[in-house]
């Protein structure tokens, strides 16, 4: 949806438009979903805080002015509620990533493991997982700052106000978190620098190992024509420059496991009464 027809939601519903206010909070949830994802890591973790978040924003709408569109306030209000989100997704510094994760000798992928998914599904898996573990590995702040403005792509104005902070303040954070990833990948994985022994294929007994990984149950890997693994695969060495931008954009743009707005409805309908919808 566009940002002016979410805009236009956004009027109607704050003067009382029960369908339109149900109409924004679906057009949002998947932008607010994805990060969350991204943010905390874990799918049952972002699903939560999509949904307490999504609240806020209806509950807060009376407060929205205009400044800036939707999105962007709707962004602002998720980024407050995410820094102090508890979450449960398993946080290694990049230290403890080489120690205790990659490079692992060459194998083949166990039988049982094969029972249940396609071998490049189990690799989309661990690449799809261990980008994530990295993310982790950034402090929150740096964090944040990177999936705004590397994942999502937002201008440096949006974001900087989505955080309350200044254009040169959020620059400054998204630099360090490009750094800090950039130096990561290019020295350790195999996908980002062909060159890195690591390889998503050698990770696959090992997670499963861990219960990191259950073959009937994959968590990120979703069956495509072509994995985003697949595909920076095909490109061979990514440029040194952009080597963290592309491991994360080529990824997929997860959407929300369900139709939070309705959840959303009646958790309002039931905690505050159902006027903020039926108005």
């Amino acid at each position: 949806m566009s940002e002016a027809a979410l805009d236009a939601l956004a009027i109607r519903a704050r003067a009382g438009d029960r369908e339109a206010l149900e109409a924004l909070v679906r057009g949002l949830q998947d932008t607010l979903f994805r990060l969350a994802r991204r943010f905390l890591g874990h799918p049952e973790d972002a699903r939560d805080a999509t949904q307490e978040i999504l609240i806020l924003i209806v509950t807060k709408l009376s407060t929205f002015r205009g400044e800036s569109s939707i999105s962007t306030w709707a962004y602002r209000v998720a980024c407050r509620h995410l820094l102090r989100a508890r979450a449960t997704y398993r946080r290694l510094t990049f230290e403890q990533l080489v120690d205790e994760d990659l490079a692992k000798a060459p194998n083949a992928i166990g039988a049982e493991a094969l029972e249940s998914a396609e071998a490049r599904l189990l690799e989309e898996e661990v690449f799809l997982g261990c980008t994530q573990a990295m993310l982790q590995a950034l402090d929150r702040p740096l964090r944040i700052a990177f999936v705004l403005g590397g994942i999502c792509e937002l201008e440096s104005a949006d974001a900087a106000y989505a955080l309350g902070i200044t254009e040169a303040a959020f620059r400054k954070r998204l630099s360090r978190a490009r750094a800090a990833l950039d130096a990561f990948v290019s020295k350790h994985c195999g996908v980002a620098n062909p060159a890195n022994p690591c390889r998503c294929a050698f990770q696959v007994n090992h997670n499963v190992a861990l219960g990191r990984l259950n073959p009937r149950g994959l968590r990120h890997a979703k069956p495509t024509e072509r994995t985003s693994l697949e595909a920076l695969q095909a490109l061979g060495e990514i440029r040194a420059a952009r080597r963290s931008l592309e491991l994360y954009r080529a990824q997929p743009a997860f959407t929300s496991p369900e139709d939070l707005a309705a959840r959303v409805r009646s958790m309002i309908a039931i905690g505050r009464g159902s006027r903020i919808f039926d108005a």
